[in-house]
């Protein structure tokens, strides 16, 4: 006489799915430990921010600064070279030379 035992699906049947939703449950809650911990560890700090972002506007400031000097400086070589009206008025007014037989007055404030 053999017996056969009774099928039986409750829990065995349950049981994929069940294991199945836990590793998705636990890949979530990873995702959300992971996630922020790595915000947190790759993310400059604040100060160092702050200031390399103000060292970052004071060069700014300084390249403009030199650019315009420079741009300056490069008009007054143009007309050094090619105007001498420009060539003459600087030597009479920085170097106070004169033409033979001319006489300077100045009047200073």
């Amino acid at each position: 006489m053999s017996r056969e035992e009774p099928e039986f699906d409750g829990p065995e049947t349950d049981r994929p799915n069940f294991l199945a939703r836990l590793v998705r449950l636990n890949r979530y809650l990873l995702a959300l430990l992971v996630i922020p911990v790595a915000v947190l560890y790759f993310r400059p700090p604040l100060k160092e921010q702050k200031a390399a972002r103000a060292k970052l506007a004071e060069v700014t400031t300084r390249r403009d600064a030199l650019k315009a000097d420079a741009e300056r400086l490069q008009r007054k070589l143009e007309l050094i070279k090619t105007d001498p009206e420009y060539l003459e008025s600087m030597a009479r007014d920085r170097l106070n030379l004169q033409k033979d037989g001319e006489i300077i007055l100045r009047f200073e404030d």
